[in-house]
């Protein structure tokens, strides 16, 4: 799959696009202390995976990967592979990881750190390992500031970046309106409590500040469906 190009006065920051797959009930896993559920159906499996070639980049935050340990790489033929990002305040990322292991074609692993929470030491260990190593202030949250990460990924050239989790990631980057497209595979079942939900609070009190999808498209991939459109933020007209 070709990467579309982007026009040059939107490569200020990425256009971002949130990729994950759900239950109908809106949960993403069975929980942070249980196995690995994967809810994509093998279709969904080869989309999430042609997205991953189409998008310059692909990020998660290390929840995911200390929980899950993803490769993040694109797996198909003669795919394009992504840059590999991780959100990780305080450089917790296990230098035994997937990710940090030798892969023939794989994307450079990039890690974005809190200048407050990082340790110099870890962050020398994960440069040694291999990694590009990106400090930004400090939100509120105590977590990166995603603008600047944003910023910084635009700089090496990312003009496509794909969001894929988990919860706390997706939420953060809704929540401070910085994506632009949604892509969710929903899988025919229910999980209920304790499983974990996609998102966190948005500060919805009623239905007119909720986000929204325009110019949607549903895809059947096997017993799963793929809604794809354009995420329309409270305020803010449809293009």
């Amino acid at each position: 799959m070709l990467r579309e190009k982007v026009p040059l006065w939107r490569v200020a920051r990425p256009l971002v696009t949130v990729h994950f797959a759900q239950s109908l009930d809106g949960k993403i896993g069975l929980g942070p202390k249980a196995e690995r559920a994967i809810l994509s159906s093998e279709e969904g499996l080869v989309c999430a995976h042609q997205a991953r070639s189409a998008h310059d980049a692909v990020l998660v935050g290390i929840e995911t990967v200390l929980h899950d340990d993803p490769q993040l790489t694109a797996r198909g033929v003669q795919p394009a592979q992504p840059l590999r990002v991780v959100l990780d305040s305080e450089l917790r990322l296990p230098l035994g990881s997937r990710l940090l292991a030798p892969a023939v074609g794989a994307g450079k692993v990039v890690v974005f750190g809190c200048a407050e929470r990082a340790s110099p030491e870890r962050r020398r260990k994960l440069e040694a390992a291999g990694a590009d190593v990106f400090l930004t202030s400090t939100e509120r949250s105590g977590r990166v500031a995603l603008l600047e990460a944003l910023e910084l990924l635009a700089a090496r050239g990312v003009n496509r970046l794909l969001v894929e989790g988990g919860a706390k990631v997706l939420t953060s980057f809704l929540e401070a309106g910085l994506a632009q497209r949604a892509e969710v595979e929903i899988a025919p079942l229910w999980l209920g409590a304790p499983a974990t939900p996609s998102l966190g609070e948005l500060g919805v009190g009623y239905l007119g500040r909720a986000l929204r999808l325009e110019r949607i498209e549903v895809e059947r991939l096997g017993q799963s469906v793929l809604v794809r459109g354009d995420i329309v933020y409270p305020g803010q007209a449809a293009e």
